[in-house]
């Protein structure tokens, strides 16, 4: 799976960006990388409209550009229809922002995700996750600017499973003035996990470090993880 287009994305579709409650992750999302970032950004939602004078797009499909990363910010059961959306649009990877699934005991539907992403060698990051930041780019956490100190760009790669973790130390990493190439939250990790990322990361001419908050490892995957990061030509921290 190539995973480059989705940190370092020209064209980014939110899908769920609501009409009516600017509160919505979905909105916080669309509106930070509207004003804020260098990515181009397009709003999606099923009932079409406008919001904030831009055009929401029905379907991915009606969407004039060719979009590199999805976000999708909508009910747990509506995300497998979403993702094959994406898929059959040709989007090139997703976040999958929706909680709902497996840590709610949805395991089948988390399921569904990874085999519909399987299938067509769709990358996604999730579910239930606050996703990616990568300076100046893209930003798909849903906390608004004002309530988030961000560090500046940098050559530290930050991975984190737990959103709240990453956010913690995104404020530590600003005081201490570390720059970041990326800071990830992978959420249930069902199909992107630590080993996808640490061989991106390796190979990303941006990055020079690779720091990662570990809560745990399925069968076999610590080993083989402390292998590769010995194998890797960069260092590999893990972070309390």
């Amino acid at each position: 799976m190539d995973l480059k287009p989705m940190f370092k994305p020209k064209t980014v579709a939110v899908i769920g960006v609501s009409l009516s409650n600017d509160r919505h992750p979905a909105n916080v999302i669309y509106n930070k990388n509207n004003l804020r970032q260098k990515v181009e950004v397009f709003a999606v939602n099923d009932k079409g409209g406008v919001y904030q004078g831009e055009k929401v797009y029905r379907r991915i499909s009606e969407v004039p550009k060719k979009v590199d990363l999805a976000v999708i910010a909508t009910r747990a059961e509506t995300v497998p229809e979403m993702m094959a959306d994406c898929i059959r649009g040709g989007v090139r990877g997703a976040v999958v922002i929706s909680g709902g699934f497996a840590e709610v005991g949805q395991k089948d539907l988390q399921d569904s995700l990874v085999s519909i992403a399987r299938e067509a060698d769709f990358p996604f990051i999730g579910p239930n996750c606050i996703g990616i930041y990568a300076p100046p780019l893209v930003d798909t956490l849903f906390i608004p600017g004002e309530r988030i100190v961000r560090p500046e760009a940098g050559q530290v790669a930050l991975i984190s499973q737990s959103g709240g973790i990453l956010v913690d130390h995104l404020i530590r990493f600003w005081d201490e003035g570390v720059g970041l190439s990326s800071a990830v939250s992978i959420g249930n990790k069902a199909l992107i996990r630590e080993m996808d990322l640490l061989e991106y990361f390796s190979g990303d001419p941006d990055t020079e470090v690779i720091a990662f908050y570990i809560e745990g490892f399925g069968e076999n995957e610590g080993r083989d993880f402390v292998l590769s990061a010995a194998r890797c030509p960069k260092p590999v921290i893990g972070i309390p």
